[in-house]
């Protein structure tokens, strides 16, 4: 959830707040499942544990995927939904690449940030995508370096969080829901708006200018404005 604290403070004020880090992703606990429905029921809990009732959820990617099953399991959990650049559709394996880079970094012997992106780097190009990646890099208590996140359970269940929960195929959300994608990604196109809205038919979508899949870096803002106007809606 570090990726998302600028859009957080830009959202204060029109209610509470929670960063939720799902399993196996920053200061959450580790386990060697992490399918679509454990995470949603993982969100459910945590609203219950919090007293939170008609919460409005917002989730990218695979916290998006996370988002929309949710909804679809506890729709009187929710009042509105936010999904930012991703469909309720099968992706083809186009992580396997990351995942094996990420694997293949020396972490323990590691001196600084800089050696890891630049070792990074011959594997993948894209600076601001490495920059995000290098964020689950932290520091050893020995010597080195280790990843907060469990790679090793994203590896095995990789099929799965490329997929997307085949029981969920006859279930709607009939709550307001925006979907925010962006113009130069590929993640949500055309060919997947009819899926979004047969599970989600009183869903928008909205194309937001100049962003890649990492909308909330490359357009804050207009990101933070097309939230605030959705959640404060009647």
């Amino acid at each position: 959830n570090r990726n998302w604290f600028s859009i957080a403070r830009q959202l204060a004020g029109i209610g509470q707040l929670v960063a939720v880090d799902l399993r196996n992703h920053g200061d959450s606990g580790h386990a060697e499942t992490m399918g679509y429905i454990e995470m949603a029921n993982d969100v459910a809990e945590l609203a219950a544990s919090l007293n939170h009732h008609a919460i409005n959820l917002l989730g990218h990617s695979m916290g998006g995927k996370t988002a929309m099953t949710a909804a679809l399991l506890y729709p009187e959990l929710l009042d509105k939904l936010v999904v930012v650049d991703i469909a309720p559709v099968v992706y083809n394996p186009k992580h396997d690449q990351l995942i094996t880079a990420l694997e293949a970094l020396p972490v323990a012997r590691l001196n600084n940030r800089t050696e890891a992106s630049d070792l990074l780097a011959q594997d993948i190009k894209d600076p601001i995508l490495r920059q995000f990646l290098l964020q689950n890099l932290v520091r050893n208590e020995q010597p080195g370096f280790r990843w907060r996140i469990n790679l090793d359970a994203i590896r095995s269940n990789y099929e799965k969080l490329r997929s997307f929960p085949p029981e969920l195929i006859n279930k709607q959300f009939g709550g307001a829901g925006l979907f925010l994608t962006g113009s130069q990604s590929k993640y949500v196109l055309p060919e997947h708006h009819d899926a979004i809205a047969t599970h989600f038919p009183e869903a928008k979508i909205v194309s937001i200018d100049g962003a890649g899949h990492w909308v909330h870096a490359d357009k804050p803002d207009v990101l933070a404005s097309e939230v605030r106007r959705f959640l404060m809606a009647d």
